[in-house]
């Protein structure tokens, strides 16, 4: 295995333990950045019954 990919192994599993320890509570607490909240919504018509995309069922 090459050095680097040794390093990025080692700093991976360490992300992953240090991760763990904490609980998840760093993934969730802002690091002092505030983000602007963006809505968005979707509509969709309804879709058509059966009967009307296989005629030869009816």
């Amino acid at each position: 295995m090459s050095r680097q990919l040794k390093l990025s192994a080692t700093l991976s599993v360490l992300a992953m333990a240090l991760f763990a320890l904490a609980g998840g509570q760093l993934a969730s607490e802002p690091l002092g950045l505030v983000l602007p909240h963006v809505g968005a919504s979707a509509a969709m018509p309804a879709l058509p019954a059966l009967g009307d995309l296989l005629p030869s069922l009816q």
